[in-house]
């Protein structure tokens, strides 16, 4: 029955991961389409775009904390000397703790990330009058909801006796 929800955890963090790849790949397209309109605006028509910054940043946060899912599932740059010279028990231990602690990081900044985005619809962006602050922060919460699950299967991955190591899926 557990082996079930794992395997149904794992099928939904798939799923988490392809639509972040594929946002992550949308947003850069849009980065690099509006920073050619600024430039195009502001050197050939001599009329600069003032939002142009302030959306690529948005864009660019958002596109940050979308990719957390993704390196958490493909991997990241990483030193594992100390996991290689341990025992496979203490190896798996270890992933797990560490499956914890960012389980407990996500569910803090979920918490506390919400009540930032509260704070930041009150205030609104000066070069996007349309705009409010709260989608700058909107990003927190919902990449680290979107870890959340992640963080669960790192934690269960040990005790299953599945590999931890996700690329080649």
């Amino acid at each position: 029955m557990f082996q079930l929800a794992y395997n149904g955890l794992v099928r939904v963090n798939d799923l988490i991961v392809r639509v972040c790849g594929i946002l992550i790949g949308g947003l850069l397209a849009v980065i690099v389409s509006v920073l050619f309109y600024a430039v195009l605006c502001r050197y050939f028509f001599s009329s600069p775009i003032s939002w142009g910054g302030d959306f690529t940043l948005l864009a660019l946060v958002w596109m940050t904390l979308l990719g957390a899912p993704v390196g958490m599932r493909n991997g990241h740059i990483s030193t594992e000397f100390v996991l290689d010279i341990m025992p496979p028990f203490m190896t798996r231990l270890l992933n797990a703790v560490i499956g914890l602690a960012v389980l407990f990081v996500s569910v803090l900044v979920l918490v506390y990330g919400f009540a930032l985005v509260e704070q930041g619809m009150a205030r609104i962006v000066p070069s996007m009058d349309w705009l409010s602050q709260g989608y700058f922060y909107l990003c927190l919460p919902v990449g680290f909801a979107l870890v959340l699950p992640l963080s669960l299967e790192r934690v269960f991955v040990p005790f299953l006796g599945a590999s931890s190591n996700r690329q080649d899926a």
